[in-house]
């Protein structure tokens, strides 16, 4: 469920800004956008194991990599 909620989120946080029309990947998601959606995809990764362990560099890292292959696809959308 909790990995769910995750992919939800994602996918509201890669939305176009402008209903309708297509968007550059740029004028979609500014640096500060993509900063956050990787803060939240992170945090819900360490959720998920109930923030006990777990390495936050790793993830970090891991939100990083799932965020930028969802912003390409968004912004194609």
């Amino acid at each position: 469920m909790k990995a769910l909620e995750s992919k939800h989120a994602l996918k509201q946080l890669s939305q176009a800004p402008a209903k309708g029309r297509r968007a550059t990947r740029e004028e979609a998601h500014t640096p500060e956008q993509r900063h956050r959606m990787i803060a939240e995809a992170a945090y819900y990764r360490a959720q998920q194991r109930g923030f006990d362990g777990g390495d936050m560099l790793r993830d970090w890292l891991d939100a990083e990599a799932e965020i930028d292959q969802v912003l390409p696809q968004a912004a194609t959308h």
